[in-house]
C-alpha cells in the first residue's frame, strides 16, 4: 500500500462513465485539448504531438490506450449516424410524395417510436444538458412528420391530389425544415461538447499528455478507503490502473493510475519524439 502513501490530492476524471484518477504531484496543468499534430509511424494509442509553452509534447489516447473507443471515433460515428438520420427524413417525405403521384402503396413506417432516428431517439442517454434539450426538441416535430402519411392517403383515397401535396409541402417548409435545424443543431453542439482535456503528466523528467473526457474534481482520498486492484480484473489494457479508490460521502468508485507504469513505457517513444521536437516546432 506504500505506492498509494502520498498526501497529495488525485485529479479525478472520466473515460466514458468511468472515473479514473491520477496524483496531482504528477499534473503539471490542465488545457483545453490543443490541435494535434499526428506522427508516422507511433502506436494507435499516440494521436500524436501538441505545441504547448514552446514544448512539443506526445499526446496519449488514454481512451484508445485502456481499451475503449476514442472519443473522437465515438462522436464521429455519432456525427455520422445524425446526418444518416436527416437524410432517411428527407428520403421519407420523398417517397411519401411518389407514392401519390405514382397512385401506389406507402410502405414506410406512420410510427415515428419505429424509424431508425425513433428508435435511437428513445435510448440514446446523455448527461450533457444541452444535447438533452435539443433532443427534446425533435419530439414534436418528427411525430408530425410521420403522423402525415395517414392524412396524405386518406385525401389520396378521396382523390383529392391537391390536398394531398398541400399537406406534404406544408410539412417540408415546417416539420422537416425544423428537423433539419435540430440535426445541425445537434451535430454542433456534439462537436463542441466531444472536446478533450489535456492533462500534462511529468515522470521523471519526461512529460505526456493524456486525453481525458472531463476533469471531476481534486480531491484527497483517505487511505482505508484504497485497496490494491483485485487480480482477478488485470489485463494488458488496464495494467497501469494499480487500486480503486471511493470518494467522499458518496463511496463513488475511482480507478487509481500509476504514472510512472503510463509513461515509463513509452519512454523510448517520448524520447524520440524529444529528439525531433526542434523539427517539430518549425
Amino acid at each position: 500500500m506504500d505506492k498509494f502513501s502520498t498526501n497529495m490530492p488525485w485529479v479525478m476524471f472520466y473515460l466514458l462513465d468511468g472515473q479514473f484518477a491520477v496524483s496531482s504531484d504528477h499534473v503539471r496543468e490542465m488545457v483545453a485539448m490543443p490541435k494535434v499534430v499526428t506522427v508516422p509511424q507511433t502506436p494507435d494509442y499516440i494521436r500524436g504531438v501538441i505545441k504547448l509553452r514552446d514544448q512539443v509534447i506526445p499526446v496519449m489516447d488514454l481512451r484508445l490506450k485502456m481499451g475503449f473507443k476514442s472519443l473522437i471515433v465515438e462522436t464521429g460515428d455519432i456525427v455520422q449516424l445524425l446526418a444518416q438520420r436527416e437524410q432517411d427524413h428527407k428520403d421519407w417525405i420523398g417517397e411519401l410524395e411518389s407514392s401519390v403521384q405514382e397512385r401506389r402503396e406507402f410502405k414506410l413506417s406512420t410510427d415515428h417510436h419505429q424509424c431508425a432516428f425513433g428508435k435511437w431517439h428513445d435510448s440514446f442517454k446523455t448527461d450533457n444538458r444541452l444535447l438533452s434539450s435539443c433532443l427534446a426538441k425533435f419530439y414534436e416535430p418528427h411525430e408530425k412528420i410521420h403522423s402525415i402519411a395517414i392524412k396524405v392517403k386518406a385525401m389520396e383515397e378521396k382523390e383529392d391530389y391537391d390536398a394531398a401535396y398541400e399537406i406534404i409541402n406544408r410539412t417540408k417548409k415546417g416539420e422537416l425544415a425544423e428537423m433539419i435545424r435540430l440535426f445541425s443543431e445537434m451535430r454542433a453542439l456534439l462537436s463542441e461538447s466531444s472536446r478533450e482535456i489535456a492533462l500534462v503528466l511529468e515522470w521523471e523528467e519526461k512529460t505526456m499528455v493524456i486525453s481525458v473526457d472531463s476533469v471531476a474534481t481534486v480531491e484527497r482520498l483517505e487511505m482505508s478507503n484504497i485497496e490494491n486492484m483485485p487480480e482477478v480484473t488485470f489485463t494488458t489494457d488496464n495494467e497501469c490502473i494499480d487500486g480503486i479508490g471511493k470518494r467522499g460521502k458518496d463511496n463513488e468508485l475511482v480507478q487509481l493510475l500509476n504514472v510512472g507504469k503510463l509513461i515509463g513505457k513509452e519512454k523510448e517513444l517520448v524520447n524520440e519524439i524529444s529528439r525531433k521536437e526542434s523539427a517539430l516546432s518549425g
